[in-house]
């Protein structure tokens, strides 16, 4: 049984791979945002820093790939932004807090 690591020395394969984990690190920053600003939590300063940071990383490995994914990330998280008095099961605060509510 080889224990060797097929991506080692593959470095097409080993940039694909940062780009996959880059890029789920920017969905869950993103999300974690959204949620965060839509409930007025604490937090949001370091997320935005955040945001930038990962932004900043595949704009610089992936540079002409930027532009279209820059325009689906604001999509992305203008979607996930809501009024904390509507509940939302795509929204980690809400489904924390339980619910949803239903008016008295």
């Amino acid at each position: 049984m080889s224990t060797t690591n097929p991506i080692v020395g593959d470095p097409v394969a080993a940039k694909q791979l940062r780009l996959a984990a880059l890029l789920d690190w920017r969905q869950m920053v993103g999300s974690a945002w959204a949620e965060r600003i839509s409930h007025d939590l604490s937090g949001v300063e370091d997320l935005t820093t955040e945001l930038l940071l990962v932004e900043l990383a595949i704009a610089e490995q992936w540079p002409g790939d930027i532009e279209v994914w820059m325009r689906e990330w604001i999509v992305a998280d203008a979607t996930k932004l809501h009024d904390p008095a509507q509940w939302r099961g795509d929204c980690s605060v809400c489904v924390a807090l339980g619910g949803p509510f239903e008016a008295a």
